[in-house]
């Protein structure tokens, strides 16, 4: 048992060192539950339970992402834990989502953490290279510190599955409720923020008034988030061959000039 225990928690540990270097190969969404899930699933020999709960923390996931300068949850670790949860207890999928959102959360502040820590003396390692002009060692600084980071995050997740769920809920008892409500308000105005932040650097007079024509349909007319970038995307598409076809015009103009 124990030997099985460890096998199916290295297993777990590679499932989300796949899943967090997803931006390593292209940004290809890995690390989101709909993939992560059924990953669980195949390695804990349950793949239709593993499916259930992707779709399911993937519609409670489903506006965390990363946005400017913001992070969101850590969905990689929830979804791992909250699937194992189910999988292992035999419990509801919804009560994937109760412990999910706590973990994410949690682990979301243990990577802050590196974040101010260890990747800041990364940072100033690279700085300290690049006054060398020794740029090789800078490209070596991003990249290992980078991949570290993501390993450790792996590991975090490997050994809270191996020490098991009681474990996870006696750590997250241990936090004080204000600490964790906190948690819970920070991580849902922090798109807010950096979705603030994108905007102030690409949003100009010419694009103001679809930002404000997303936002009536959204909130009056009551169109879908995903019906209004449907909206957003014919749009594109008109202005781009309009754009194009005046192009085109400008440019026969120019050769019947000569």
């Amino acid at each position: 048992m124990s030997d099985n225990l460890l096998i199916q928690s290295l297993l777990i540990t590679l499932v989300a060192f796949i899943a967090y270097m997803h931006c390593y190969w292209g940004s290809t969404m890995n690390n989101r539950p709909i993939i992560v899930a059924p990953m669980v699933g195949l390695v804990l020999g349950d793949i239709t339970t593993g499916i259930i709960v992707g779709a399911t923390l993937e519609l409670i996931f489903l506006g965390a992402v990363p946005i400017g300068a913001s992070n969101p949850p850590d969905i990689t670790s929830g979804s791992i834990i909250g699937t194992a949860f189910v999988i292992l207890t035999g419990q509801e999928v919804g009560s994937a989502v109760a412990l999910a959102v706590p973990v994410a959360t949690l682990v979301l502040l243990f990577d802050n953490l590196q974040m101010m820590f260890l990747l800041t003396w990364s940072t100033h390692l690279a700085d300290k290279y690049a006054k060398e002009g020794n740029y090789k060692k800078v490209e070596w600084v991003a990249r290992l510190s980078g991949i570290g980071n993501k390993v450790v995050l792996s590991v975090v997740v490997g050994i809270a599955f191996y020490l098991g769920v009681p474990v996870i809920k006696d750590v997250l008892a241990v936090i004080p409720e204000f600490i964790t409500d906190g948690m819970n308000v920070a991580a849902g105005l922090l798109p807010a923020v950096g979705f603030a932040m994108l905007a102030r650097m690409i949003l100009t007079k010419e694009l103001s008034p679809f930002l404000l024509a997303g936002f009536l349909l959204a909130a009056y007319v009551q169109v879908p988030v995903f019906g209004v970038a449907l909206t957003g995307l014919v749009i594109a598409s008109l202005t781009y061959f309009s754009d194009m076809k005046k192009q085109k015009e400008q440019v026969f103009i120019d050769d019947n000039e000569f």
